[in-house]
């Protein structure tokens, strides 16, 4: 089975995507706040270049921002309409002045020497055939050596019995949290289709990537995040 890929996943109005995902993430507000936090313990406090691979919608580089001026965001994202809606929720910003957002896939992007990057929920739709090991090989060679690479992603084995338990409290979780329960199914079952590969096999492929000191900090249900340095 091909790899679902964002945009073909039954998405809501774009507008409503953020609110939405908060509904479905478990610790969503907790993820942006720990990467921030390990961002101002690992960057110096002088202006630094975060790579953003996965940026549609912006709210992820609205939300580093805007308590941090002295960091400046380039994003990257296949998706033409959420790059469209993270350039008008950037351009009404003051965080707006300090980014770019690119539609293009990662390994077009000819900037290079980040002090940071972040890759969130986002390596779970690129295939397991060679094209995620290729992905976080573009984004390490684009970072200076020894900068840190915050990314969070679903891990789990489609069909075992512990991936299958998760998916299914993360179903019960999205109903607890106001969803629909035919949506909030629908949302569980695209857990079959995306890209996940187990968490062993995600931290093989950073290191094989050549990323090194992959350190586990954080963990809701079937997403967990890392940091790994280039």
């Amino acid at each position: 089975m091909a790899a679902l890929k964002f945009e073909d996943q039954k998405l809501p109005a774009l507008d409503d995507y953020a609110r939405l995902a908060e509904q479905f993430i478990p610790g969503r507000q907790a993820i942006f706040v720990i990467v921030e936090s390990a961002f101002l313990e690992l960057l110096p406090q002088t202006p630094s270049r975060i790579l953003v691979a996965g940026a549609g919608g912006g709210e992820e580089i609205l939300r580093l921002g805007f308590n941090n001026p002295n960091w400046s965001f380039v994003g990257v994202d296949t998706y033409e309409p959420m790059v469209e809606l993270a350039r008008k929720r950037l351009g009404e910003t003051p965080v707006g002045a300090r980014s770019q957002v690119h539609a293009t896939t990662i390994d077009k992007l000819d900037d290079k020497d980040f002090d940071a990057a972040t890759c969130i929920l986002t390596a779970h739709f690129v295939p397991d055939d060679g094209a995620k090991l290729a992905f976080f090989k573009a984004i390490h060679t684009r970072l200076k050596p020894g900068a840190p690479l915050a990314i969070v992603d679903g891990v789990g084995v489609a069909g075992e019995d512990r991936t299958e338990l998760l998916r299914r409290i993360w179903k019960r979780h999205s109903i607890r949290n106001g969803v629909a329960a035919e949506v909030a199914e629908s949302n569980a079952e695209n857990f079959k289709k995306v890209a996940v590969v187990s968490e062993q096999r995600e931290e093989a492929l950073l290191a094989e990537a050549g990323f090194s000191r992959v350190t586990p900090f954080f963990r809701g249900l079937a997403i967990k995040g890392w940091l790994a340095f280039a």
